[in-house]
């Protein structure tokens, strides 16, 4: 029987095949020494066992371009035969891949300068943005000397050498301040509506994560921000303020999700907490009271929780913070509810309680003239009438009214508000106590 031979170039094939028996049929290219080499679209980066040279091509007998160290990482590229082709420092070359070994590719990585990542794994490809130096991407893939990565909500490629792998990122902080004027957008996306901006310096409170965007709150509005430009802080609570004196405790008003009154993106709930944080550290630094806070962040707490809250820090005296509304915008001015006499009232401190509120109201009016003195008002408020010690409650002013507004919303003013409730506060406890 007669056989027809194969052809020369198909015994060379054949031999070819055998030659790299054990190694999976990938798409094949030249490189751009004329060199056919496979290309891997997703594997790991390699560490080397050895101080190993990178060769110009892949011969013993080619130019050295660097040694490489002992124990250093490697981000492979392709294979030739026993070579492998591999990026490191910058440079391009090959190894004798015996030298190797593999590592697992690190979940995240850190940008070792200004990076562009671009649409596809092409240095001509259009860049979808600016990656700056020192900055976290997620790695999602591979593709030859390209990573794949996700950065402040857009996927794109990168090149590998400018990364250096890192950590999963730190636990989030409770608190992060802003490195810049940072716009709070409603969905974690570059393009998604803006719902505020916040100022450089400002503190947000962290929710949740997506990617490089974290979900956060500030001024009663929540929604997602480029984690790139917040750095962890911490928020000192009046409970770490430990005057020698006597303990006040300081109630800010609604919270969570009861913000209380609100005209645009004014919030109630927000200038009170912000009052009280500063009455907190007059309190503290300049009259040497030991303060506590019924709330130092954006929760909701019942008037029961704040009057026993009251109780557990045995407070000397009870001051609630809020701000007014009305349906009529001509309503304006600060005012002071102190209890009645009425069955409603529990609270055994009802003549202490109507000092202490006398004593901030005329403080407020004499050191603030520019809002209208409403006076000391008899009301059944909860967390006046049923508390346990003297109490009272400050409003002070009306959110509805242009006016008062602009002097709720300015930090000045609030500043002033703070000082004058607390001289108001130690004129009463001088007195009293």
């Amino acid at each position: 029987m007669n056989e027809t031979k194969p052809s020369w170039s198909l015994k060379l094939l054949l031999s070819s095949s055998l030659a790299i028996s054990g190694t999976a049929i990938v798409p094949f290219q030249l490189d751009s020494s004329g060199i056919q080499s496979t290309v891997a679209e997703a594997a790991s980066t390699y560490t080397t066992t050895a101080n190993l040279n990178l060769r110009l091509s892949a011969a013993t007998w080619s130019p050295v371009l660097l040694t490489i160290p002992s124990g250093s990482s490697v981000t492979y590229i392709s294979t030739y035969g026993s070579w492998y082709k591999v990026s490191y420092g910058g440079k391009t070359g090959y190894v004798a891949s015996q030298y190797v070994s593999v590592s697992n590719t690190s979940a995240y990585y850190k940008t070792t300068d200004r990076l562009n990542m671009r649409l596809t794994a092409a240095s001509w490809s259009d860049v979808v943005t600016v990656i700056p130096a020192d900055a976290t991407v997620k790695y999602v893939s591979r593709y030859g000397s390209w990573y794949k990565v996700t950065f402040n909500g857009k996927t794109g490629y990168v090149a590998s050498a400018y990364l250096t792998p890192t950590s999963d990122p730190v636990p989030p902080s409770d608190y992060y301040k802003t490195t810049a004027n940072l716009n709070l957008r409603l969905s974690a996306a570059s393009w998604s509506d803006v719902l505020t901006v916040i100022p450089a310096g400002s503190v947000v409170k962290y929710v949740s994560r997506y990617d490089s965007w974290y979900k956060v709150t500030y001024n009663g509005k929540t929604g997602y921000v480029a984690s790139e430009y917040l750095k962890p802080t911490t928020v000192t609570t009046p409970t770490d303020t430990n005057g020698t004196g006597k303990t006040v405790v300081i109630d800010a008003g609604h919270g969570g999700n009861d913000p209380g009154a609100v005209y645009g993106s004014v919030y109630e709930k927000v200038i009170a907490l912000d009052i009280a944080k500063r009455l907190a550290g007059v309190l503290s630094s300049t009259y040497d009271y030991n303060v506590k806070l019924t709330r130092s962040n954006d929760t909701y707490l019942s008037l029961e929780q704040r009057v026993s809250l009251n109780k557990s820090y045995k407070g000397e005296v009870f001051v609630s913070l809020h701000a007014n509304s009305s349906v009529y915008n001509t309503a304006h001015g600060h005012e002071v509810l102190v209890p009645t006499s009425e069955s409603y009232t529990t609270n055994p401190y009802i003549s202490a309680s109507r000092s202490l509120g006398s004593s901030i109201n005329k403080e407020i009016a004499s050191r603030i003239s520019t809002i209208q003195n409403r006076g000391v008002k008899y009301q059944n408020v909860y967390v006046v009438g049923r508390n346990v010690s003297p109490s009272t409650l400050v409003e002070y002013g009306f959110i509805s009214n242009s006016s008062d507004r602009s002097h709720l919303t300015s930090t000045t003013y609030r500043q002033r508000m703070a000082e004058a409730t607390a001289s108001g506060i130690h004129q009463f406890m001088r007195s009293y106590y």
